[in-house]
């Protein structure tokens, strides 16, 4: 490829992918709710999925649609590491997850978000 080439390609415009950072304020589980001792939710898109990681792990996360418009991104998390779950960033930066372990337990939580990207 001569340099003319490589030059346009560099010129081209690449897809922007979308972020955020999700600070949470409290989480609910077992019929009680408590303040959130961990770190933020990064939430970041990598092509077709989005990666989510919180503390020390990490998961892959679909895009669920969105059926009535309101702008609200739906993530969802299907079952990795004992786990799965459902990520809700509206447009005004509130945030919600539901977590999903084995055995009955739900864990709950919200806060809010900035977008990193995109």
């Amino acid at each position: 490829m001569n340099h003319a080439a490589l030059v346009l390609l560099a010129l081209l415009p690449t897809q922007a992918f979308a972020g955020f950072e999700c600070t949470v304020s409290r989480q609910c589980g077992g019929g009680t709710c408590e303040p959130y001792a961990g770190g933020p939710f990064v939430i970041e898109q990598t092509g077709d999925t989005w990666s989510v990681q919180a503390d020390a792990q990490s998961w892959q996360a679909f895009d669920a649609g969105n059926a009535d418009g309101s702008g609200e991104l739906v993530l969802a998390i299907p079952a990795q590491g004992g786990m799965s779950g459902l990520i809700s960033i509206f447009p005004e930066g509130q945030f919600l997850f539901t977590a999903h372990a084995a055995g009955p337990v739900a864990i709950t939580g919200e806060g809010t978000c900035v977008a990193t990207g995109g």
